[in-house]
């Protein structure tokens, strides 16, 4: 188990297999901000039709995780009234796990971190 300190909050990231954890019968991956806890399925046989290389969509699953934690501990989610508002948008949340990287490396060219 890893930690991840998400603004001056620790969460405990779990890898775990859909037989250890039924939610993953609908999702790759969930942040419980009630536990503070982050969950990734992770699979130990690759199955049929499934992706080449799992641990980086593991990776990619954790840093969409991530972003969530984050906005839960902006007080963001709670803020953006439906669940179809922006903070808690699989896509918009997608967009900043993808592109994070990125935006950091550019924060550290322009010495603004």
């Amino acid at each position: 188990m890893k930690i991840v300190n998400v603004l001056g909050t620790d969460y405990k990231i779990f890898l775990r297999s859909i037989n250890d954890d039924e939610t993953f019968e609908d999702c790759d991956g969930y942040t419980d901000w009630t536990t503070k806890e982050i969950a990734v399925r992770v699979e130990e046989e690759t199955e049929k039709g499934s992706l080449k290389d799992m641990d980086c969509y593991v990776k990619k699953v954790l840093r969409h995780e991530i972003v969530h934690a984050f906005l839960f501990e902006s007080g963001l989610a709670e803020s953006s009234g439906e669940t179809e508002a922006w903070a808690k948008n699989e896509a918009m949340v997608d967009w900043f796990a993808h592109q994070g990287e990125k935006i950091y490396k550019a924060w550290e060219e322009a010495e603004a971190l």
